[in-house]
């Protein structure tokens, strides 16, 4: 069996530190140094750690105001018992509400860079791992990732995506030398957390539909391979939607798998394509148009997940009147997972008015270059039927 055939069955923690080439015609690579998941995998940051704190290296946790009661202070201990002589420190970020800005960088890029460091560790989510990857990256520094919810699929991935200059902007960054799951820690994650990390693995179903679009149309790459993997990370977390929303702490090893599989499947194809597509397009509006008028904007995930019921019924619509053959899952399917979870599923749940989802659908095809299924129906001709027909049916009904 070929390398290519047996990566189709291995889990995301076998993957890491692997290069094979594919019948795509590319060389694909893994550069993670290990992903560990599963109860208990916690303990192991004294394992990871300790080749950086030969010689009295200097150790990082970075965390929040959560995420340190929720795990950070257990990591500490861990560390001073493993190596008493190697010194250990931690920044902890007061902010109750984090936001991956100019302010949340240069905060830590000061306490970071006072101090030569060896490692730093960040113990936390979305905002807690996107800001320590940019700084470490920044000041040459290895990371380390222990996640404590199960919210977005950033934990395997190497961009860094920011609030920067009044907008959303995406730096690249490296990847982190471990990610750390442990499904116990995982398993006491708000709600909310967990329906966002469902959301942004169902949407994948519109992401890899949008791929398989732009190949169609446009001769974009396309990897089957790598789209065959994000789609059996999708249905093993959606089989198990059950005790994910009970928050079995083994439901959730399918539900952190699939979340760093895809952020594996974009390292793989060195494009974002197989996990975002026209669902992130709309999400990025959403987001954008918030932090223009100095609103929150919800959990990255929650909105990509009612994005997705949104362009699930573009694309039912368009399969239906014969202007596509590529068939994801109908929006009332997706309503119906969504439901599962509590999770929000329309935009007026995100707090989107009818005018400013109207917008979103009209302008998101050009937020960004990658050719999907809102730019493709504009240069059909049909975009704005179809819009007003959505609009009609999320806000009339």
């Amino acid at each position: 069996m070929e390398m290519y055939e047996k990566v189709l069955h291995m889990s995301p923690t076998e993957m890491t530190n692997i290069s094979y080439d594919c019948p795509c015609g590319r060389t694909h690579a893994i550069n993670i140094g290990e992903l560990l998941i599963g109860r208990g995998v916690r303990r192991e940051i004294t394992r990871v750690a300790r080749p950086f704190r030969e010689g009295n290296g200097k150790v990082m946790i970075v965390a929040d105001c959560h995420t340190w009661e929720v795990l950070g202070r257990e990591v500490e201990q861990m560390l001073r018992e493993d190596m008493p002589e190697a010194p250990v420190v931690s920044y902890v970020f007061p902010d109750h509400h984090l936001i991956p800005n100019e302010k949340t960088f240069g905060t830590l890029l000061i306490e970071a860079s006072e101090e030569p460091l060896s490692l730093m560790i960040a113990v936390g989510s979305g905002t807690i791992n996107d800001t320590t990857r940019f700084i470490s990256n920044r000041l040459g520094l290895p990371y380390v990732i222990m996640g404590t919810a199960p919210s977005m699929d950033g934990y395997a991935g190497d961009n860094v995506p920011t609030v920067c200059r009044g907008s959303k902007v995406t730096f690249y960054a490296h990847y982190a030398r471990a990610v750390i799951l442990d499904t116990e820690i995982l398993a006491t994650a708000p709600q909310i957390m967990v329906c966002a990390g469902f959301g942004d693995i169902i949407g994948k179903y519109i992401a890899l539909s949008d791929w398989m679009l732009a190949h169609k149309v446009r001769g974009e790459y396309y990897c089957p391979h790598i789209a065959a993997l994000m789609e059996n990370a999708v249905k093993k977390c959606v089989d198990s939607i059950d005790l994910v929303a009970a928050k079995d702490p083994d439901a959730m090893q399918s539900l952190a798998e699939a979340l760093c599989l895809a952020g594996m499947a974009m390292g793989l194809s060195s494009v974002t394509r197989p996990a975002s597509g026209s669902e992130h397009h709309m999400t990025h509006w959403f987001d954008i148009h918030k932090i223009k008028n100095g609103q929150d904007y919800p959990l990255h995930g929650n909105s990509v997940g009612v994005c997705t019921v949104v362009m699930a019924r573009f694309y039912e619509m368009a399969v239906a009147d014969g202007h596509v053959d590529i068939v994801p899952p109908k929006a009332d399917e997706v309503r119906a997972l969504l439901a599962k979870l509590g999770s929000p599923m329309h935009p007026r749940d995100l707090d989107i008015d009818r005018e400013t989802f109207r917008q979103c659908l009209m302008e998101a095809k050009d937020l960004r270059p990658r050719y999907a299924i809102l730019k493709y129906s504009y240069e059909q001709g049909f975009l704005k039927e179809y819009v007003d027909r959505i609009v009609a049916e999320f806000y009339d009904n």
